[in-house]
């Protein structure tokens, strides 16, 4: 479609032969003149030259042309000249748009037919573009000469020393702990052979003395905002764990006992923890190499800061040690007493005596800051968000989902197929562990950041996903859990009664619902459920209760003090015992016939594999088994 506003003319450059020769230019620009909004298509032996420019000039004055394309060479190299000639003739330099057919279309081939076909969709593309251009003007504003440079290798310095010495102010950015780069590493440089040390330190020396350099060693740029003449750039600078007035005596690296691989050698020296990078370094300051995160982080699932608040609780200091746990740590209260605590397993104080009880200051911090300032308040969330999110299951997944959304400003709301909150931390540890009022206290504070829990909504029962989509909510978390026990699959499993599964036992007796257990009681199994299970029996007075375990104390899976709290309350354990069969009469548990093991091979868990001793079975009188 013509726009009779627009009036366009075409000007296509031979170049003397560097385009003539490869382009069929005539037929370019017979192509171009039918083109929309083209007044006028002319070709020209040198556009550049000043009866080139004229040419130009000229149709713009006769034919009152307000906008102009010349295919030529490179715009880098006159563009600015085209644009000059345009500004004489009245029109606005931004009207103007230059083609690139030299070096897109000629030189290095003789397709000549090929070449064409590519110019002239190249110049018909730009009509298209400049009847779409509007005029803009120049405008000035106020720049910031400051340069900033990032990388201090020889580049990065040399370039730092020129412009400082201009009388500019220069931030010269370096990730490493000295300025060097490569050329450091180097014994000479191609292709003179001079010494590359030789060359290097008088210039990084010079940056150091040089008033108009400010430099930042182990430093990285994060952040470049804003345009040329005006940026705004944020740079994390990393601490070097040293003082700056370290005199580089030596000594400290010397003592140091700790050896690590020497990236500055390709790791195939050794250097201590605590170094310089070479003899000449800049800054002339030794560095302490950290481990990127303590071992109790590290092994930690939340990544808990514990060195941070186990620090806070040994200054006294313990509102803050609670407020850094909970920066973390949705679950605080649960965690400081239900926590199997790989921390502590990490802990480098066992190399001394004993790890530090991280568990239990997390839990002092928690109780101590609701025993002396109350539940405390969340944090304000400064940004609320339109989406809705809906989470199914209210266990440890989906409340830690559903309080870290609610953090970023979502609307969240968790479904719960029990009558009660809080999942497996509510039905599958027992009260004597965890009590109920400690869960509510976690429960209460996600609430109070606006998290909704619906109970007794089942997946699949009152509801399904579509439905959730249909009541707006945009992102669906499920957190269902995979709880399920494992069936022995031994006879007469399921023909009695008083065979129970141990997730199901705990569920039933937290929910209060009727779960009978006999006198003589025997748990299958080796990790926390069993031992929850068989200290749960004892509270339901069972005068009895029996563990029963194919591989020995060494292998169980429980926690160490579980087990002692378990036999400290009577509850006995049979090592390296496995079930046979499930014996009954009249429909009830009798009793329970047993096979011995031995320890055989390693399997897949890493712990040795239990193996039947032939003719060892025996018969227990039991009448609970779970």
């Amino acid at each position: 479609m013509t726009d009779n506003n627009i009036k366009i003319g075409v000007y296509i450059c031979h170049c003397g032969s560097n385009i003539a020769a490869t382009v069929d230019v005539e037929k370019s620009r017979d192509a171009i003149k039918n083109e929309p909004n083209v007044q006028v298509a002319r070709d020209y032996k040198f556009m550049c030259s000043e009866p080139g420019q004229d040419l130009i000039i000229k149709d713009i004055k006769e034919m009152g042309l307000n906008r102009i394309i010349v295919a030529s060479c490179s715009p880098l190299m006159h563009e600015p000249t085209f644009r000059m000639a345009c500004e004489k003739a009245g029109v606005n330099r931004y009207l103007f748009q230059m083609v690139n057919i030299r070096e897109q279309c000629s030189w290095i081939h003789k397709d000549i037919e090929r070449a064409t076909e590519k110019a002239t969709s190249l110049i018909r593309a730009a009509v298209n573009r400049v009847a779409l251009q509007e005029p803009l003007e120049p405008a000035k504003v106020n720049v910031n000469p400051d340069t900033l440079i990032v990388g201090a290798g020889i580049a990065g310095i040399q370039a730092a020393i020129e412009i400082a010495n201009s009388g500019n102010k220069v931030y010269l950015v370096e990730k490493e702990s000295t300025i060097g780069g490569k050329m450091a590493k180097f014994d000479k440089t191609f292709p003179t052979l001079d010494c590359s040390a030789c060359i290097l330190t008088p210039k990084m020396v010079s940056v150091a003395q040089n008033k108009n350099i400010k430099l930042f060693s182990l430093s990285e740029v994060e952040e470049v905002e804003g345009s040329i003449g005006n940026f705004t750039v944020k740079v994390r600078k990393k601490a070097r764990f040293v003082k700056d007035d370290c005199t580089s005596c030596g000594e400290c690296s010397d003592v140091c006992p700790i050896s690590i691989p020497n990236p500055f050698e390709e790791k195939q020296a050794l250097r201590s923890a605590i170094y310089k990078t070479f003899p000449q370094a800049i800054p002339n300051t030794y560095v302490i190499d950290k481990d990127s995160r303590p071992p109790c982080r590290e092994t930690c699932p939340i990544n808990q800061e514990a060195a941070g608040y186990v620090t806070l609780i040994s200054k006294g200091r313990f509102e803050e040690a609670a407020r850094l746990i909970r920066q973390q740590n949705a679950l605080p209260s649960v965690c400081g007493r239900v926590c199997y605590h790989p921390c502590e397993s990490e802990c480098n104080r066992k190399f001394v005596d004993k790890p530090v009880s991280i568990k239990n200051l997390k839990r002092f911090a928690i109780d101590w800051e609701l025993e002396n300032k109350g539940a405390p308040d969340p944090p304000k969330i400064e940004k609320k968000r339109g989406e809705k999110i809906a989470i199914i299951g209210s266990g440890p997944s989906g409340l830690v989902c559903g309080h870290d959304l609610a953090l970023k400003g979502y609307d969240v709301t968790i479904f719960e197929k029990l009558p009660v909150e809080g999942g497996m931390l509510k039905v599958g540890i027992p009260e004597y562990r965890l009590p109920k009022k400690i869960l509510k206290r976690d429960i209460d504070y996600i609430k109070k950041l606006g998290v909704e829990i619906k109970t007794n909504k089942a997946l699949g029962k009152d509801f399904d996903i579509k439905g959730l989509k249909n009541m707006g909510y945009q992102a669906v978390y499920i957190a269902t859990g995979a709880h399920r026990s494992r069936k022995m699959d031994i006879p007469g499993e399921d023909q009695f009664d008083g065979v129970y599964h141990g997730v199901d036992f705990l569920r039933n007796i937290s929910l209060q619902k009727p779960q009978p257990v006999g006198r003589n009681v025997a748990i299958i199994g080796g990790g926390n459920t069993a031992i929850d299970a068989a200290r749960t029996a004892l509270r339901l007075k069972a005068d009895r209760v029996t563990i029963l375990y194919r591989r020995t104390r060494k292998e169980m899976p429980a926690e160490e003090a579980e087990i002692q709290a378990a036999e400290a309350e009577g509850v006995r354990i049979k090592y390296l015992t496995a079930p046979v069969e499930v014996l009954g009469k009249s429909g009830k548990v009798t009793g329970m016939k047993c096979i011995k093991m031995e320890l055989g091979e390693p399997d897949s868990s890493g712990r040795r594999r239990p193996v039947p001793i032939e003719g060892s079975e025996y018969k227990l009188d039991i009448d609970t088994i779970i």
